[in-house]
């Protein structure tokens, strides 16, 4: 439970920075819009993430969690991008 929660905890902040840095750069959409995307790109690295971690070179050399570890965090990175963009909406 501990692996999947800075798994989110790391994407939500992530997501947060980039989100924010995009709509500032950009500004053609609302902010709401630009936070819900990247956490929906978090979620697609953390998707990413578990191809990479079941490897068996990644499993050598790395202290990787399980795959269905970034499977969950992305479907809670999902579902905030979701109801971000349904509140800023």
């Amino acid at each position: 439970m501990r692996k999947i929660v800075t798994l989110v905890a790391v994407g939500a902040v992530a997501a947060t920075v980039a989100g924010a840095l995009f709509d500032l750069i950009r500004g053609a959409s609302s902010l709401a819009s630009s936070l819900a995307f990247a956490f929906w790109v978090a979620a697609t690295v953390c998707l990413l993430l578990r191809f990479a971690a079941g490897t068996r070179l990644a499993w050598r050399r790395l202290d990787l969690p399980e795959g269905w570890v970034f499977v969950t965090a992305a479907l809670f990175l999902t579902g905030a991008g979701a109801a971000i963009d349904a509140l800023g909406s």
